[in-house]
């Protein structure tokens, strides 16, 4: 992966969050927040002080998104968009957000920089099972605001056996609501990533109790077509850790040439690879991962402010080789072979959830 290659970046705005999502790794199931976080959120002027003109203006896509935060946190995120849009005005620039902060203006001024993928997964009885702590008519009024702005905006609906009788009404509502793509997404988190086992539902939990218990659609359409892969492969290699030790490794963020950067200004491969050290079950940033990183300093942007020299530098390269070791004592990186496998046994609920 080299510096003049890269044409798209994953950008975490904000490490905050107005929900409570159960299978986010923000939070404890639903719970209490991950104690690794910080809240950490860009600022304008920090951006501008570790982005340079030329890095943007090679870009193609600009996708806000992350692993804690929701991107509306960021308090000057609209002002960052639109320096953005300044240095390189074809660039596209999408967003994705639960929807249920800010008020209704603000949405306005958003539409004129950003396409919005809205993530609701329901309606006014069902979304909050999930997105816990999102109010339905705030929701609702700011999708309002932005699509009359002009803005083009994605519902997302992710499906489980709570909402699925409502795929089809939710996908009328949003084209009331003048949203132009509806999306249907199967998950694919019915895996513990802890043990690697299979799961048949997720407990959430909110505000110290338990709440909805999630378990998958019952209609195939709306299930993800890989998770019965987990268990050939698990009978097959003994393991399915066992099968993560020997499978080709073909990165996606490679071949999309993409990078990620976080709310903190660590610049990594992808999301996976920044994500692995802040599970909330883990010892504070522990892992293989983490151990590959050392010096958190050395690839975080706010520190370097030279995001060529992070791309060729030292992590980035031993990520790449990391990929053609077989055992993990030799530094090959679970993470890796368990998002980005390929060949034969293949095994991607990642890009199954859109299919």
């Amino acid at each position: 992966m080299e510096y003049s290659n890269i044409e798209q970046v994953h950008w975490e705005p904000s490490q905050a969050c107005n929900a409570h999502c159960p299978m986010c790794d923000r939070n404890q199931n639903g719970g209490e927040v991950n104690h690794h976080l910080t809240n950490a959120s860009w600022t304008y002027k920090e951006f501008l002080n570790s982005v340079s003109t030329r890095f943007l203006k090679q870009l193609k896509l600009f996708y806000a998104c992350g692993n804690h935060g929701d991107p509306h946190m960021c308090e000057e995120l609209i002002e960052i968009f639109r320096w953005i849009k300044d240095v390189n005005p074809d660039i596209r620039i999408l967003t994705t957000t639960n929807g249920g902060a800010r008020k209704p203006e603000w949405w306005e001024r958003l539409a004129e920089y950003s396409e919005v993928n809205f993530s609701v997964d329901g309606l006014s009885d069902t979304n909050h099972l999930y997105r816990q702590g999102i109010n339905w008519e705030k929701l609702e009024d700011n999708i309002c605001a932005f699509t009359d702005a002009g803005g083009e905006a994605k519902w997302t609906f992710l499906v489980f056996k709570h909402n699925e009788h409502q795929v089809d009404i939710a996908r009328g509502w949003a084209r009331a609501l003048g949203v132009k793509e509806f999306i249907v997404k199967k998950s694919g988190r019915y895996i513990n990533t802890a043990s690697l086992k299979e799961k048949e539902g997720h407990q959430a939990q909110f505000k110290g109790g338990f709440t909805q218990y999630l378990e998958q659609p019952e209609n195939p359409k709306y299930q993800n077509k890989e998770l019965p892969k987990f268990k050939e492969l698990e009978t097959k290699y003994g393991t399915f850790k066992e099968y993560l030790k020997v499978c080709t490794i073909d990165c996606k963020a490679e071949k999309k040439k993409e990078i990620y950067i976080s709310a903190e200004g660590h610049v990594t491969p992808c999301c996976w690879l920044h994500g692995q050290p802040y599970k909330w079950w883990k010892p504070t940033k522990s892992g293989d991962v983490h151990e590959m990183i050392g010096d958190y300093d050395l690839i975080n942007l706010k520190k370097v402010r030279n995001i060529k020299d992070i791309i060729e530098g030292d992590f980035f390269q031993r990520v790449k080789d990391s990929w053609k070791k077989i055992y993990w004592i030799d530094g090959r990186l679970e993470t890796c072979a368990l998002k980005c496998n390929a060949g034969t046994d293949k095994y991607d609920p990642f890009t199954a959830q859109w299919q």
